[in-house]
Protein backbone atom coordinates (compact mmCIF):
# COMPACT_ATOMS: atom_id res chain seq x y z
CA UNK A 1 0.00 0.00 0.00
CA UNK A 2 1.39 3.39 -0.97
CA UNK A 3 1.38 6.39 1.36
CA UNK A 4 -1.34 7.97 -0.74
CA UNK A 5 -3.53 4.88 -0.53
CA UNK A 6 -2.98 4.73 3.23
CA UNK A 7 -3.98 8.39 3.64
CA UNK A 8 -7.08 7.87 1.49
CA UNK A 9 -8.11 4.78 3.46
CA UNK A 10 -7.54 6.59 6.77
CA UNK A 11 -9.63 9.55 5.59
CA UNK A 12 -12.50 7.26 4.54
CA UNK A 13 -12.41 5.45 7.86
CA UNK A 14 -12.38 8.78 9.70
CA UNK A 15 -15.51 9.87 7.81
CA UNK A 16 -17.25 6.62 8.76
CA UNK A 17 -16.47 7.13 12.47
CA UNK A 18 -17.68 10.73 12.29
CA UNK A 19 -20.94 9.69 10.60
CA UNK A 20 -21.85 7.57 13.62
CA UNK A 21 -20.99 10.26 16.16
CA UNK A 22 -17.32 9.84 17.00
CA UNK A 23 -15.30 13.03 17.30
CA UNK A 24 -11.75 13.30 15.92
CA UNK A 25 -9.17 13.50 18.70
CA UNK A 26 -5.62 13.16 17.41
CA UNK A 27 -3.47 10.95 15.18
CA UNK A 28 -6.46 9.09 13.74
CA UNK A 29 -8.02 8.46 17.14
CA UNK A 30 -11.72 9.21 17.55
CA UNK A 31 -13.62 9.46 20.81
CA UNK A 32 -17.26 8.96 21.67
CA UNK A 33 -19.27 10.48 24.51
CA UNK A 34 -21.16 7.42 25.69
CA UNK A 35 -23.77 9.56 27.44
CA UNK A 36 -25.15 10.88 24.16
CA UNK A 37 -28.06 9.28 22.33
CA UNK A 38 -26.88 10.75 19.04
CA UNK A 39 -24.38 7.98 18.16
CA UNK A 40 -27.05 5.30 18.45
CA UNK A 41 -29.37 7.33 16.26
CA UNK A 42 -26.63 7.92 13.69
CA UNK A 43 -25.70 4.25 13.68
CA UNK A 44 -29.35 3.28 13.16
CA UNK A 45 -29.53 5.68 10.19
CA UNK A 46 -26.40 4.16 8.63
CA UNK A 47 -27.81 0.66 9.16
CA UNK A 48 -31.01 1.70 7.37
CA UNK A 49 -28.93 3.07 4.48
CA UNK A 50 -26.97 -0.18 4.33
CA UNK A 51 -30.12 -2.30 4.27
CA UNK A 52 -31.60 -0.11 1.53
CA UNK A 53 -28.43 -0.57 -0.54
CA UNK A 54 -28.58 -4.33 0.01
CA UNK A 55 -32.23 -4.43 -1.10
CA UNK A 56 -31.46 -2.30 -4.16
CA UNK A 57 -28.65 -4.65 -5.16
CA UNK A 58 -30.57 -7.82 -4.37
CA UNK A 59 -33.69 -7.05 -6.42
CA UNK A 60 -32.11 -7.32 -9.90
CA UNK A 61 -29.86 -10.21 -8.81
CA UNK A 62 -32.54 -12.56 -7.48
CA UNK A 63 -32.58 -15.96 -9.17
Amino acid sequence: MTDGQHREAAAKLSRVWERIGFEPFQDGVHILDCHLQRPQDLLAERQEEFHALCRAWWEPHRP
